[in-house]
């Protein structure tokens, strides 16, 4: 495998349990507790106003609430900072029982920082003999700071993600060949699919899924019901993250939610033509490497829904290539999706967020499919040009810069809603 996509895996790739922002706040007290010395009596906790905005509604693992504060206690609770962003798995019964006495007992204190970073985590947890700070910034599992009892323990600058990570030697005609061509690593993409298809199946619906078995057994799937089972499986793993379901995740670019649609739309796709395991697997690396490029043109944190559309995108280009396009089709199938749902608006995480991954699993299949039958959206089209880069690139652009005001006022009415 090529180095570099080596690098792009090993770095965006990981597994999860729940929601990624829950869980890196998880993470941090549960890192800062391991090291408090004395019982824990006060939680502080400092965060990004995107962070708060994606942490404040979604469901906690396992005990089904939503809230910060249930995050940060319970992962302070289990100090098992190894387990890093899955470390909300190990919720037990009795937590989960005795949950509602702990936050009545131990105070923990949400406050938004004025940072202009998108993602900057900070956790206090204080006993009587010493108090720990551990502050996590530019992705979720990066701790950059430690302070005990006002010394500083560990520093180090944080890695911007873009740089470490590092898109710049390649375009989307490179990343399309190296998906197809290379020598990648045999079987290691199916074992994370089948993870987050776990979770697609589980507690699935009656309906949907006699609906699935009705569809799979037939010999030719018709566009519109590929393209749903795409929907449903995208769907049903989304609620299970979102709500708070014990369901482990494999998390692409920082969000589990992309790492759910650009491989699980493609999953369905490739269930309903039967491709063999080796196409599958190359058409899960070419969606999951185009939307993980999408995906790093953006912050880490996104004012629209970077996990629809750059999910969408990556699995668009997938369903090109298995229904017999090149590489143009892919593009055209990605220029689709661009021009369809660019702009649709992130209004925090929670449990409607599996709506949005899921109406954006059904553009992509149905955008990979119009591609290869020469219809979509062309270039010249609104913000689509002739460069797929720089639709790519421009896509960043609006989300980065154009939308501030957007999230600003998203941000002011989340926070009235909280009260």
């Amino acid at each position: 495998m090529n180095e570099g996509i080596r690098s792009i895996l090993d770095r965006e790739i990981k597994m999860t349990m729940g929601c990624t922002d829950p869980g890196a706040i998880a993470y941090a007290a549960s890192k800062a507790a391991s090291i408090l010395d004395g019982s824990l009596r006060r939680i502080n906790i400092v965060l990004s106003k995107n962070i708060y905005k994606n942490a404040a509604y979604v469901g906690i693992p396992v005990i089904k609430k939503y809230g910060i504060e249930y995050a940060a206690l319970l992962g302070a609770m289990i100090k098992r900072p190894e387990l890093k962003l899955s470390v909300l798995g190990e919720i037990s019964a009795e937590m989960q029982n005795n949950v509602d006495n702990y936050i009545n007992e131990i105070p923990v204190t949400v406050a938004c920082s004025d940072t202009d970073e998108t993602l900057y985590i900070s956790v206090t947890c204080i006993s009587d003999a010493s108090g720990v700070t551990v502050v996590i910034r530019e992705d979720y599992d990066q701790i950059c700071h430690i302070e005990k009892d006002d010394q500083i323990i560990y520093h180090n600058e944080p890695q911007k993600v873009c740089k470490e990570n590092s898109f710049d030697r390649w375009d989307f005609r490179s990343l399309y060949s190296a998906a197809l061509e290379e020598d990648m690593q045999e079987g290691s993409i199916l074992k994370y699919e089948e993870i987050n298809k776990r979770a697609a199946m589980s507690n699935l619906p009656e309906d949907a899924g006699k609906y699935l078995q009705r569809i799979l057994s037939l010999a030719d799937v018709p566009a519109n019901d590929m393209a749903n089972m795409a929907r449903i499986y995208v769907l049903n793993a989304g609620r299970m993250r979102m709500s708070g379901e014990r369901a482990p995740i494999v998390s692409l670019a920082g969000s589990g939610n992309l790492g759910i649609t650009s491989m699980l739309a493609v999953s369905a796709v490739c269930d309903a033509i039967r491709k063999p395991p080796a196409e599958r697997e190359r058409a899960i690396y070419l969606s999951v490497l185009i939307a993980a490029y999408i995906k790093s043109q953006m912050n880490r944190l996104t004012v629209m829904c970077g996990t629809a559309v750059a999910g969408a995108a990556g699995a668009a280009a997938a369903t090109a290539y298995l229904m017999g396009g090149g590489c143009k089709e892919a593009e055209d199938a990605v220029n689709t999706v661009i021009g369809s749902i660019a702009g649709m608006l992130c209004d925090g995480a929670k449990e409607s967020c599996a709506f949005k991954v899921s109406f954006a699993a059904e553009c992509a299949v149905m955008s990979g499919i119009m591609a290869v039958d020469k219809a979509g959206i062309r270039p010249g089209s609104g913000i689509i040009t002739h460069d797929i880069d720089e639709n790519i690139r421009n896509l960043g652009y609006i989300n980065n810069y154009g939308m501030k005001e957007a999230d600003n006022i998203m941000l002011n009415i989340l926070h009235s809603q909280k009260k």
